[in-house]
């Protein structure tokens, strides 16, 4: 049988409708409505798509996903103190799960042994009803997680692999690491109140993997005590920016042979 990989079925997912019906939300229903958003592999190679959900106010999640065909939700769950989503669509056998915070989810997409990440927000009229305010909390453990795992990866593949790419035209697992340590920086930087710029210090600095390690503890570190006091919105960004690159770091620690952190047993 032909494998099928995650890129192949994300096509089958490609917004075909733009006057899709809205099914409207109510202020304590951060869940209910129309979502827009975008999934891949990696942060060049998207492919948009549509849901409609709808919340039943006690932690189930119902609805479609649609494309050029329909598909349907076959399970859903939403938990309202820590913002934790998780989706299971039918047919394309997907599992979306990851985080919703007034109005945007971020997270990873898994599917035929493939991970990816998405990202996606209540379209504008929905969006209108989200809550005022974000629970720092809730930031803090969607950064908590994909964060950790990074560290994992980072200290799982071999300080000989720091080199190491796929093809020549992509950074190396060292770069990538780096270039994730220089992003924390960046956007917890900003979610303080700093009115930094963006820099590569760290990704065009040494990347042996002891440096790159150090500094990538060093940058989650600071973000910590970021995420415990504030729910900024450089902050989210932040999260859905190690989330995609967390994707770039499973495909290359499948490559080399390497369980990633996500996939292994706790």
């Amino acid at each position: 049988m032909r494998h099928r990989s995650l890129l192949i079925a994300c096509l089958v997912l490609v917004f075909a409708a733009s006057g899709s019906a809205q099914t409207p939300g109510t202020a304590a229903d951060p869940i209910s409505g129309t979502w827009k958003g975008d999934l891949g592999l990696s942060e060049t190679s998207r492919n948009p798509f549509t849901m409609e959900l709808k919340f039943d106010g006690k932690g189930a999640v119902s609805g479609t996903v649609l494309g050029p065909g329909t598909f349907q939700i076959k399970t859903g769950s939403f938990d309202a103190q820590t913002g934790a989503l998780k989706l299971e669509v039918g047919t394309v056998n997907f599992v979306f799960m990851g985080t919703a915070v007034s109005g945007t989810a971020t997270g990873q997409v898994m599917g035929n042994k493939e991970t990816g990440t998405f990202r996606m927000t209540k379209t504008a009229a929905d969006a209108a009803e989200k809550p005022a305010g974000a629970d720092p909390a809730v930031f803090k453990m969607g950064f908590g997680e994909v964060a950790g795992w990074v560290g994992k990866a980072a200290d799982l593949v071999p300080a000989e692999k720091y080199a190491y790419r796929p093809v020549d035209t992509v950074r190396t697992f060292g770069q990538l690491v780096a270039h994730i340590a220089d992003a924390h920086n960046y956007y917890c930087a900003r979610g303080a109140g700093k009115n930094v710029q963006w820099s590569d210090a760290v990704e065009k600095g040494r990347l042996d993997k002891a440096t790159v390690v150090a500094k990538l503890k060093q940058s989650i570190e600071a973000c910590d005590g970021v995420y415990a006091a504030s729910a900024a919105p450089p902050l989210m960004a932040n999260i859905a920016h190690t989330n995609l690159h967390y994707g770039n770091i499973v495909t290359y620690m499948r490559m080399l042979g390497l369980a990633p952190p996500s996939s292994q047993t706790p």
